[in-house]
């Protein structure tokens, strides 16, 4: 028996065809079992019988003795790199796959049959053409086939490592997997990686049938709850790859498809339209696979094959919202950074993910739902912007015309048109009602700077200057001021009698007046005669330049301005002159007896009288 009550491996016996008996104890006696059997002397050439005879030595061991030192997919992986390393596979590998190939198709054992494809993976991953090859893959699809539709418990599969049970309970004894479960997960990955690379027929996709897909999509949903999730990602990439296989393969029947009432060619389509409620595992999965996706070459792939399905389901009237809203937000984040971040080695899965984004935001829910519709916009300009400085793909180019050219973007594009229409008429309106900012606004940038700086910038009398300076900020006068400005540009003698009889009783501001330097004076000639006045309030107010008229009707009725002027600053009063210190007085003696006389220092310095009150 393999295992012991303790988990303690008991020794096997084996038997090859050349009745040769390995008796294996431990781990470290098995390894060295596997190398010394793919070692050959450099005095004994190895004929074709010898080769033949190794590879079969070499798989009988390792089927004898996987469950206990290849239990991981670690060690299964290190043991089949061993062979591909040696002289068997390095000079003789189209010799050793026919070998496996024939051998498959008899042995009976699933043992060795899992050690047997195990092999031919391992070979396939690192020469691509070998999957290509119907001849030699055809015979074995439909063995391949029998394995995965095996029934086997998901509580007995969902397991780690190649071994079943809590692996927190320490006293709990690890159970193996079945080998039926191995073999089925084997069975799921190379046929994947065969659909991947082959272009199947019609006759060849007949195989396939409506009962194995269906088997297939119920595979996805009662493995959604294991721990090892690689096995339910397994299944959905082998069913994203059929998909393709159907596509290809009805590209040359469009005819009869675009019949009325016909049936699509793709079965996995028609089965899962049949099915769009008991399948949700596999679009919310479906997407998460391509959320999480990788730069690696695998990875791409993936994606390519995710999206041309995901692009069916959204072409298709029946399957258009078979996904949540939810997922359709996800995919639109998905797409803003793939879009963004591919490279140019991966330019035409960019042009996948823009042939699926069109649909994506006009034939299901999001084409009612604005979600990130702006950074969309941006992401796709982002594309084709600075078409002069760098090449720009043509089809790229195309792409992204046509995505911008949806409904949703046509509208969105409106949207920012009007609203920018009526912020641009809102702006006189604010104007009209805030003179003294719509002036700032249209003000030169030099006077802004002349107004803004005036308390660091030094002002000039020069005309230029004056004429420079905008008068639009000027306070409205009362019609006083208009009065008493009219008689003096027409040089009139105006009583002080009448002019107290026509002010009003309230007092009144004194004229802005131009702010300057402290040598600067007031230009109410040059002011008057460049700026008209206000028009009067009565229209017989001014009648007769050359003579005063008293008002017909009393100015106490005219409103005052509000606004009133800011009071000119006198300039300060010269400094008073400055008085020097006399010096001290010196000692009347000195050291050496001689006498010093003090100065009088304050006699030639005038004094200053203050003036009293």
């Amino acid at each position: 028996m393999p295992f012991s009550g303790h988990g303690i491996v008991a020794s096997l016996t084996m038997e090859d065809d050349l009745g040769i008996t390995y008796l294996v104890e431990n781990a470290q006696q098995f390894w060295s079992e596997l190398e010394d059997m793919l070692h050959f002397s450099q005095n004994d050439i190895p004929t074709l019988s010898l080769l033949d005879s190794t590879l079969r030595r070499f798989l009988a061991l390792c089927a004898a003795y996987h469950e206990q030192y290849l239990q991981s997919p670690l060690q299964l992986e290190h043991a089949c790199e061993l062979l591909m390393d040696s002289e068997l596979f390095l000079f003789h590998s189209e010799r050793m796959c026919e070998i496996l190939v024939d051998d498959l198709q008899s042995q009976t054992d699933p043992h060795a049959q899992l050690i047997f494809y195990h092999v031919l993976l391992c070979y396939g991953r690192r020469k691509a053409d070998f999957f290509r090859s119907q001849k030699r893959w055809q015979p074995l699809l439909p063995l391949i086939m029998d394995h995965i539709l095996v029934e086997i418990d998901p509580d007995v599969e969902d397991t780690y490592f190649g071994v079943t049970g809590g692996s927190n309970n320490a006293g709990m004894t690890h159970v193996p997997v079945p080998i039926e479960a191995k073999l089925r997960g084997l069975g799921v990955r190379l046929l994947y990686e065969v659909c991947r690379v082959q272009k199947l027929s019609v006759q060849d996709l007949r195989i396939f049938d409506n009962a194995f897909i269906e088997y297939l999509f119920d595979l996805v949903e009662q493995t959604r709850h294991m721990h090892d999730e690689r096995f339910n990602y397994s299944v959905i990439k082998l069913v994203v790859s059929l998909n393709e296989q159907f596509m290809v393969a009805s590209l040359g029947n469009e005819m009869e498809q675009t019949a009325p009432g016909s049936e699509s060619k793709n079965r996995v389509l028609n089965v899962l339209m049949h099915r769009l409620g008991s399948s949700k595992t596999f679009g919310e999965n479906m997407i998460f696979m391509l959320n999480r996706a990788g730069r690696t070459p695998e990875d791409l792939c993936m994606q390519l094959l995710i999206l041309k399905i995901l692009y069916v389901l959204f072409t298709t009237k029946g399957t258009s919202e078979y996904f949540y809203t939810n997922d359709l937000c996800v995919l639109v984040d998905v797409f803003l950074r793939e879009i963004v971040d591919l490279d140019e080695d991966s330019e035409s899965l960019r042009h996948t993910y823009l042939r699926v984004l069109h649909p994506l935001l006009t034939k299901t829910q999001l084409r009612d739902i604005p979600y990130k519709r702006p950074q969309i916009v941006y992401a796709l300009e982002s594309l084709v912007a600075n078409a002069r400085v760098r090449d720009v793909n043509p089809t790229t180019k195309r792409l992204v015309e046509r995505c911008l050219n949806g409904d949703w973007c046509v509208n969105l594009l409106k949207a920012k048109g009007e609203a920018s229409d009526k912020q641009t008429i809102s702006e006189p309106d604010a104007a009209m009602r805030s003179p003294t900012s719509a002036f700032t606004t249209t003000l030169p940038a030099a006077n802004q700077l002349h107004r803004t700086n005036s308390k660091t910038l030094k002002s000039s009398r020069s005309a230029e200057n004056l004429r420079a300076r905008a008068d639009p900020l000027r306070h409205p006068r009362s019609p006083l001021d208009n009065l008493l400005r009219a008689s003096a540009n027409n040089a009139s003698a105006v009583s002080l009698s009448g002019v107290a009889h026509a002010a009003p009783s309230t007092p009144r501001h004194p004229p802005p007046q131009r702010r300057g330097t402290a040598n600067s004076v007031q230009m109410d000639g040059h002011y008057s005669s460049r700026h008209p006045p206000v028009p009067p309030v009565d229209a017989g107010f001014h009648q007769h330049h050359h003579q005063l008229i008293p008002p017909t009707k009393p100015l106490h009725n005219v409103q005052e301005p509000t606004l009133h002027p800011p009071p000119r600053r006198s300039a300060p009063p010269p400094p008073p002159p400055k008085r020097r210190k006399p010096p001290a007085i010196p000692t009347q003696v000195t050291n050496g007896g001689a006498t010093i006389t003090a100065i009088k220092s304050s006699a030639g310095v005038p004094r200053i009288k203050v003036a009293q009150p």
